[in-house]
């Protein structure tokens, strides 16, 4: 006689467990970060910069604030995002054109062993920071590098630009958003 077989065998019971235990612990995860507040909220234009621990190159904290009241412009860089590297030469030249502007570049989350570097192969000379808790990345909700965000001398952010900037012009356009004049 011909046996029916049951469309849900030994297998198809363990994936259909294995897969409930997957969303139940995602599930569980996303409640426990939302009920204890966990999660940064992100900034945007016109919201106050955010006062985020960082560290300079000699190891001591600092949190990054405008100096007697300068616009900032602010890069999020990694040595390992090939456009951050070709930025970084474009916006270390740019400062000249803008010395109303504090250029600062802030590394994500890596060790002096490849910041040094790139600092000598492209002469930095701009401000240069790390962040090891990522914490700019999450305040700004970004995905991916290169960022940069420009801040005027009362510490509000005025503009946000995600990816790499591909010229001095485009660089100087933007300073002037938090410095009229600057570049001209």
């Amino acid at each position: 006689m011909y046996e029916r077989k049951s469309f849900f065998n030994r297998r198809h019971w363990t994936q259909l467990l294995f897969a409930a235990a997957i969303i139940l612990a995602a599930t569980f995860i996303y409640v426990e970060n939302a009920s204890t507040g966990k999660q940064l909220d992100i900034v945007r234009a016109g919201d106050a910069m955010p006062a985020i621990e960082l560290l300079e190159l000699t190891g001591e904290s600092t949190v990054l604030q405008p100096a007697d009241g300068s616009p900032m412009l602010i890069n999020l860089w990694a040595s390992w995002c090939k456009p951050c590297i070709n930025e970084l030469p474009l916006l270390n030249e740019a400062q000249a054109f803008a010395p109303d502007v504090d250029f600062v570049a802030i590394n994500m989350k890596e060790g002096l062993e490849r910041i040094e570097p790139m600092i000598e192969r492209y002469d930095l000379t701009m401000h240069i920071l790390r962040d090891e808790q990522l914490a700019w990345k999450q305040a700004l909700g970004i995905k991916g590098y290169p960022a940069t965000v420009l801040v005027d001398g009362e510490g509000t952010i005025q503009h946000i630009h995600y990816g790499a900037y591909t010229s001095i012009e485009e660089i100087l356009q933007h300073t002037a958003i938090v410095a009229p004049g600057a570049g001209n």
